[in-house]
């Protein structure tokens, strides 16, 4: 057979390429090994993914219901949507699991070994490629970063194969340079930093290709209408949310609006600034490249960064001998695209919130650099075979604690993996039947696993659902169907109007039959009344007079109209109600939109010397409030509840500021005494 074999194709087995299969055999093992189990299932970025791709694919529309939109809104700020969509066909086929829904970022991290082979082998030949993948194939960011479904880890792949395209010996084709930019724009979907890295690279790519006199001015501006149009929805995105205008859907193609404050915004000083805050970024930076860890959400094992300690400075070596190769010798190959693109990806770092998962556009290039340094200072085959095995060295030390201890610390220290908080919701599913379930607020969004692992329709969410704080970034129901997210037994300061915003939606906080907890919660438990079931980290606990075998005591939990018994006192776009001493805004047909305006709340007394001293010159209390910490969205609906004062109230004025420049809407109206007058046993 190997006769055969290097008699047809001899340069199959050629030292290089036998190493390298090897070598990709092995990266493919570690990418797929224990997919669905390393690191733990569901990481809460992944259970939000995951659910959109499932109603994607089964609906057309995702959480906020929005058709096959260009970015989710999620739970407020965002969420990138190329990885979902990448993950619909294997979820077709295979369901939704762990293992299905991070096969596809596994699949992009194996792909990518290869494409980096092949840039590296036509940028200096086969020994170079060589070490080029075997620095990739070992690294602890690469590993970690493909075995789970990251939205932001789709990023390097998208990157990588743009520069694939321009490595290519055709590269002076149309076609070639078209696919290569095309697929640069298509990263503004993968991630929303690649708004600001993906023209500052594009324009280094244009530079690159006129340097190699690969473009003249109509093909360069017949590339640029390529990546205008490509990346157009995404403008309009940025446009819609940036000016506070309506979203729009275009051939069923949806641009949202945000309910709460953009994350790319959060995340990046070109959007938020001030530009002096790069200084307070540089610090972080800086630990970050020279091999620390951090604490990012993407929970990285401790003592390991993207990179071995200080091989950074192999990059940077790579990166100057690259730049002085392309002034004294006019070399402007791969080699300098690639250091281009580290030159973006470091810029664009520079004002990031730096977490190694924000700046994963900087790793691949880096790591490609430093084989560039390598070679540059390791002449000696003795020396680059002693580096190659420190470095295989410290690798294998750190799959090997990867693989056998990571998942004994992250699942009790880190809070966005759980893994046995599904099983336990399921459980309580299967044992619960209708009844209402509560489940942990000791969790990061236990919502979003809720809608992971019952599934329901966009449309059962918004319709069953309380949402407080809905302009908040990462808004979170307290109720969804039958679950409600709040520890119960417990009456915490921090949780006494969430409380107040469930009773009035008809939830009876005293009926606890059903609960799914965490550890730090079994002191809450009454031992003589419920029993116990451990799903690792979390439990399902259940109380025996009920019974855990799908007995159940009434309907399922359903958001009713908060009960207001006073007739209207004004209505504009909320009805006012007065009752109890208090002023209730409601309004049918509500959105998360219509909450996001400050309202004022002046009231006049019939005395002016029942107010505070230093309101007394303005004739009014000021009571103004946000929505987004007293109301609550009940479905389609929206409710708040203001207390008033306690002496007599001539009139109210009310309504919402618009940007606190203008108003939306005001009523006033004047107070009948008897209108107003406490109501016995009220708070």
């Amino acid at each position: 057979m190997l006769q055969r074999i290097r008699q047809r194709w001899p340069a199959l087995l050629a030292p290089e390429i036998v190493a390298a299969a090897l070598l990709l055999a092995l990266g493919a093992a570690l990418r797929l090994y224990a997919l669905g189990e390393i690191p733990p299932p569901l990481h809460t970025d992944e259970v939000r993914a995951g659910y959109e791709s499932w109603a994607l694919l089964n609906f057309g529309v995702d959480q906020n219901r929005f058709s096959w939109p260009v970015h989710f809104v999620s739970s407020g700020s965002g969420q990138s949507v190329l990885y979902s969509y990448l993950a619909i066909p294997f979820i077709a086929l295979g369901g939704l699991t762990a293992v299905v829904f991070r096969l596809p970022m596994a699949l992009t991290g194996i792909l990518a070994l290869f494409l980096m082979w092949k840039v590296g082998e036509k940028a200096a030949g086969r020994p170079f490629a060589l070490l080029l993948l075997l620095l990739l194939a070992l690294n602890s960011w690469h590993l970690m970063a493909t075995r789970w479904g990251l939205d932001a880890n789709l990023l390097p792949f998208v990157i990588l194969l743009s520069v694939y395209f321009l490595s290519r010996p055709d590269r002076d084709r149309f076609s070639i340079q078209a696919a290569a930019v095309f697929t640069l724009a298509l990263s503004v979907y993968a991630y929303s930093l690649a708004y600001a890295f993906a023209p500052l690279f594009l324009g280094l790519v244009f530079i690159w290709l006129t340097l190699n006199r690969l473009a003249d001015w109509r093909r360069l501006l017949a590339l640029s209408a390529l990546a205008l149009v490509t990346t157009l929805p995404i403008i309009l995105l940025v446009v819609i949310n940036f000016f506070d205008l309506d979203p729009v859907s275009i051939l069923g193609v949806s641009i949202p609006r945000y309910t709460g404050p953009s994350r790319y915004e959060e995340m990046s000083l070109l959007f938020r600034g001030p530009w002096e805050g790069i200084a307070g970024n540089f610090p972080d930076l800086a630990a970050v490249l020279l091999g620390g860890d951090d604490d990012s959400l993407w929970g990285i094992m401790p003592g390991f960064g993207a990179l071995p300690p200080f091989t950074i400075l192999l990059s940077f070596l790579g990166f100057c001998v690259v730049l002085y190769h392309a002034k004294t010798r006019q070399e402007y190959g791969v080699h300098l695209l690639v250091a281009f693109w580290f030159a973006a990806a470091l810029l664009i770092a520079l004002i990031t919130n730096v977490h190694i998962h924000r700046i994963n556009a900087l790793w691949l290039p880096a790591i490609y650099l430093m084989a560039v340094g390598a070679f540059f200072i390791c002449r000696p085959r003795p020396v680059i075979y002693a580096a190659a095995v420190a470095y295989v060295a410290f690798s294998g030390f750190f799959i090997y604690q990867y693989f056998r201890n990571y998942n004994d610390t992250i699942d009790i220290d880190y809070p966005y993996f759980r893994s046995s908080m599904g099983p336990a919701i399921e459980r309580a599913v299967a044992a619960a039947g209708p009844e209402a379930i509560y489940v942990t607020d000791h969790n990061t969004h236990p919502s979003s696993h809720v809608l992971y692992y019952t599934r329901p329709t966009p449309w059962e969410y918004w319709q069953t659902g309380i949402i407080s704080r809905p302009n908040d970034a990462f808004s979170c129901p307290l109720a969804l169907g039958q679950f409600v997210f709040i520890s119960p037994l417990t009456q915490r300061e921090d949780e006494r109007v969430p409380r107040q915003l469930l009773e009035a939606g008809g939830i009876d906080l005293g009926e606890v039959a059903h609960y799914v907890l965490s550890v730090e919660e079994l002191a809450e438990i009454d031992p003589s009344r419920f029993v116990l079931e451990k799903y690792g980290q979390y439990y399902y606990a259940y109380d025996p007079a009920v019974g855990a075998g799908g007995a159940a005591r009434g309907p399922l939990l359903r958001v009713e109209r908060p009960a207001v018994a006073a007739p209207p006192a004004a209505a504009d776009q909320f009805t006012v109600y007065l009752e109890n001493n208090a002023i209730t805004y409601y309004k049918e047909g509500c959105t998360a939109y219509d909450t996001r305006e400050w309202f004022f709340l002046h009231i006049v007394p019939v005395d002016v010397a029942d107010l505070a001293e230093e309101r007394r010159a303005f004739g009014f209390d000021n009571r103004d409030f946000w929505f987004n910490r007293q109301g609550a969205l009940y479905g389609p609906n929206c409710w708040a509840t203001i207390p008033l004062p306690d002496y007599p109230i001539a009139a109210i004025r009310t309504g919402q500021f618009v940007d606190g420049e203008g108003e939306l809407w005001r009523v006033e109206f004047p107070v009948e005494q008897k209108a107003i007058t406490r109501a016995p046993g009220t708070r």
